[in-house]
């Protein structure tokens, strides 16, 4: 797995974790307005109205802010909850301190943190929890005998108990990821071994198909062509002809089988060049045009599985889609190489894709697996009557030695 499909996931997750404990903070204000209908007594009722204004704008700013840069570093986290706690904190010293129902939402907070999967962040932002719940409990502890304080030490070992499990929790989630990333770690070697394998098998294929059974014709095509010198029978000539007719058509249909297995312009040319005679073919057989938009700088990574999924779309269009015209574009933006592939055809439902997945068949479903597997996205746009659009990306990491040249 490249390293910049690995942050690519960790900033997904982070971005994720972000817009949930953003609505978390502002489905919180619910709870908190309904504890601080009853007031307990001495409590500062007339400051909680405006405290409570004030934790909603804070939550709704927060959550606007997210939505529009969703990846927010740990710091920049750990900064937010502490606003959430000074609040808190604030709300609860306000309605009652100890007495308050506010004092409940120590334990949500300390539980909430566990959506980040980093255990550390869980157990310091806890330890937070316990400490504020201790300071805003201060005043009424000194102020009351020692055994009506009883019920803040009962509320601290519940939350003491509450941020020990949320760590566990946290260890756990964050262990499961871990070996998560490590089966994806695992299914991309799998796949980059069968990817050689498959394409040392082509290459022996092509090799023996093109040094033995195309030789063969050819050898015998030329036996034909000077036995047919010697013929004077208007009959016999006619049944030579038509034999070197056959063993023509058997060579060139020989050689495209050779194209398809293994094209020497891919290793000679490269992938730009070897998508355009592949377009140029599946063109004829299809009846369609190909407009290319090809700009590489260079060669680039995972050329053989760019060039099969073209190959896979384009025999997808020949077969099913009755399409006038294809649009194919490979460009590179920023560390990625991206291949769309689109045409005005007969369109069909995404889920298809699925589907034919999950029925064992290969094809298209294969090659999203594949693509998906190698740290890449393909991604279908596309509905019945309307064409389709399909776009590949992949890492453009650094290429290896060009395919082997049958």
């Amino acid at each position: 797995m490249t390293t910049r499909w690995r942050e690519e996931r960790m900033g997904e997750e982070a971005a994720l974790s972000s817009r949930r404990v953003a609505w978390i903070r502002l489905a919180m204000v619910v709870p908190l307005f309904m504890a601080g209908r009853q007031p307990a007594e001495g409590s500062y009722a007339d400051w909680f109205g405006g405290l409570l204004v004030a934790y909603l704008a804070w939550a709704v700013g927060r959550l606007m802010w997210i939505q529009r840069r969703p990846v927010a570093d740990v710091r920049g986290a750990a900064g937010a909850l502490v606003v959430d706690l000074a609040m808190i904190t604030a709300l609860a010293a306000v309605s009652g301190g100890p007495d308050s129902p506010v004092r409940y939402a120590y334990f949500l907070w300390a539980t909430a943190t566990v959506l980040w999967q980093m255990p550390r962040v869980t157990a310091v932002f806890g330890a937070a929890c316990v400490v504020c719940y201790a300071v805003m409990s201060v005043p009424h502890a000194l102020s009351h005998p020692a055994e009506e304080s009883w019920d803040i030490v009962v509320d601290e070992a519940y939350l003491l108990w509450t941020v020990g499990a949320a760590v566990l929790i946290a260890v756990l989630l964050a262990r499961r990821s871990l070996r998560v990333a490590e089966l994806l770690d695992t299914r991309e070697l799998l796949l980059d071994d069968a990817l050689a394998a498959e394409t040392r098998e082509r290459s022996r294929v092509a090799d023996s198909l093109h040094d033995g059974a195309v030789q063969t014709l050819l050898a015998a095509l030329h036996d034909l062509e000077e036995a047919e010198e010697g013929v004077t029978d208007p009959a016999a000539r006619a049944a030579l002809d038509r034999a070197q007719s056959e063993v023509r058509g058997t060579v060139r249909e020989m050689r495209e089988i050779i194209f398809n297995l293994h094209p020497q312009i891919l290793a000679a040319a490269g992938l730009g060049a070897a998508l355009e005679a592949a377009g140029e073919r599946f063109a004829r057989r299809g009846g369609f045009r190909v407009h290319y938009d090809v700009r590489l700088p260079g060669r680039v990574g995972h050329e053989t599985l760019l060039y099969s999924a073209a190959r896979e779309l384009l025999r997808n269009i020949v077969k099913h889609a009755r399409a006038t015209d294809v649009w194919m574009t490979l460009v590179t933006e920023g560390d990625e190489t991206v291949l769309t592939v689109r045409d005005n055809g007969a369109g069909f439902d995404p889920r298809v894709v699925q589907d034919r997945l999950r029925a064992g068949h290969i094809g298209l479903a294969s090659h999203y697996m594949r693509v998906e597997s190698a740290g890449g996205r393909f991604a279908v746009d596309s509905a019945p009557g309307g064409g389709t659009t399909i776009e590949v990306r992949l890492p453009t990491a650094a290429p290896g030695p060009p395919p082997a040249v049958p």
